[in-house]
């Protein structure tokens, strides 16, 4: 993992396939070269890559390559989804995101380059119209935002559970968080084990019998967290 991922906002943002020790959880699709439709139908493209926050494991966008015609240039076109704004259809390998074909047109071109934060703000606000006046539309607040904190990603539209349980509807939130993390995932050695945790959650560490530490996680009863 040589190359620089870093971006202007703070995060590293890196595509799937070149980070070597990540891949998708069992249990969950890799989703690339599956068919994306607009919100009428209408074929936009595939999905050509998934770009993955290394620090957090999350998966935060679709890389999604545009037909010719959405794209509308003779050149291959990628453009950026949030993960959390998509959704899988529930009988065929399709993903469908809220917005037409006219629009998804409009989205800022994916170079494959760093993913700037100002970059970020306006893929943003093509998913979430009713915030877009609020944060603000110039190139200038943008790039104030890049002193923003990593609660940039704390938005319905970046949560990668959302997308990977939107096929299973059956499946609660609190269901689906107790499964395996979707994507990434690091690659597990023989002494490694990972344990998905909820917000509420807490991890303490002590030392147990015959000297070796403990590491225990606590969570609410279902009762105390539904009340919550």
């Amino acid at each position: 993992m040589a190359k620089n991922h870093e971006s202007g906002g703070g995060s590293r943002i890196a595509p799937l396939g070149e980070v070597d020790d990540f891949e998708v959880a069992e249990g969950f699709p890799d989703v690339r070269g599956w068919r994306v439709d607009a919100v009428d139908g209408t074929e936009i493209g595939k999905v050509h890559e998934l770009l993955v926050d290394l620090d957090a494991m999350r998966t935060r966008y679709l890389d999604v390559r545009l037909t010719t015609d959405v794209a509308a240039a003779p050149e291959d076109r990628d453009v950026l989804v949030p993960i959390g704004a998509a959704r899988i259809e529930q009988e065929h390998d399709i993903i469908a995101i809220p917005l037409t074909a006219e629009r998804v047109g409009l989205l800022p071109p994916y170079t494959h380059g760093p993913v700037t934060r100002e970059q970020e703000y306006e893929v943003r606000r093509h998913f979430t119209f009713g915030r877009a006046a609020a944060e603000g539309a110039t190139a200038g607040e943008a790039a104030s935002a890049t002193r923003e904190s990593r609660d940039f990603y704390d938005d319905e539209a970046f949560n990668d559970r959302r997308f990977f349980t939107s096929r299973d509807a059956s499946r609660t939130p609190a269901e689906a968080s107790e499964g395996a993390l979707p994507v990434p995932s690091a690659n597990a050695g023989e002494t490694e084990m990972r344990v998905p945790l909820q917000a509420d959650d807490s991890v303490v560490v002590k030392r147990g019998e015959g000297g070796r530490d403990e590491i225990i996680i606590r969570r609410p009863r279902p009762d105390e967290r539904s009340a919550s």
